[in-house]
């Protein structure tokens, strides 16, 4: 899935309507501060860099922490190939509960992905699916989400519903307890299955000038499932709230 930042880049340039996808856009980059919450018990939340990068000649593309090149792109609908950096991740001194301080890391990765976009006068639906390349988990991820922007002047709005799928290796590898670690932490055994994780997120960027634009939004995933139930696992709403600034080139 190609992420919101790069949508709401794309409709910039089309202040009259979103109905066209071009097939070489301007070149931005930016930075900017993100934060987030944990679902795990007692871990710490986090602020993170945010990294802008949007680039695209109409063949291969660079969206921020995802790379790839066009199989198929015309005026309405693409089909892409490329890899995404999944932040996820579980590092057991973070946590201030020492039981889950007893158990073993877990670690960020890469999915090599096909994602496929339409857009159309009702909005953008997207979807994709990855497979984790680094052998961490060794899951499966399944994605669908739906965009209506909203276009006033300089301001561009874009409210986004979507659902992930998970497989049942990529859930027990971040929310799955072995036997191993159940002796060693007193957690009970947890074998995690797949869920869903449906979420909402709107993004919003706002034109300075003609070349520099402030960015920022608001993502909630509400896990299901499994991977709410987990014995590592008291908090299933997570949230991350970014903002930054971009210069188009």
């Amino acid at each position: 899935m190609k992420k919101l930042s790069c949508i709401i880049s794309l409709l910039s340039m089309f202040p009259l309507g979103y109905t066209h996808i071009a097939s070489a856009d301007p070149t931005s980059l930016g930075v900017g501060l993100g934060w987030s919450n944990s679902p795990y018990k007692n871990y710490s939340s986090s602020y993170y860099p945010v990294p802008h990068i949007d680039y695209d000649n109409g063949y291969f593309f660079i969206d921020d922490l995802s790379a790839g090149i066009y199989a198929f792109n015309n005026d309405n609908q693409s089909l892409s190939f490329g890899v995404r950096y999944l932040a996820n991740e579980f590092k057991p001194h973070d946590s201030d509960n020492h039981k889950l301080r007893q158990l073993n890391s877990r670690h960020s990765t890469v999915l090599a992905e096909i994602d496929y976009d339409i857009t159309t006068n009702w909005g953008i639906f997207s979807s994709s699916i990855g497979a984790d390349m680094l052998n961490n988990s060794n899951g499966i991820l399944v994605n669908a989400d739906y965009t209506v922007p909203y276009i006033q002047g300089n301001l561009i709005i874009a409210p986004t519903i979507g659902i992930n799928w998970a497989d049942g290796k990529h859930n027990d590898y971040y929310y799955g307890v072995s036997h191993k670690e159940s002796s060693c932490s007193g957690l009970r055994y947890f074998n995690a299955d797949s869920s869903f994780t449906p979420y909402f997120e709107i993004g919003a960027q706002y034109s300075l000038t003609d070349n520099i634009a402030t960015f920022g939004g608001i993502h909630i995933d509400k896990l299901t499932g499994d991977a709410a139930d987990s014995p590592m696992v008291d908090d299933s709403t997570i949230t991350s709230i970014y903002m930054g600034l971009s210069y188009k080139f």
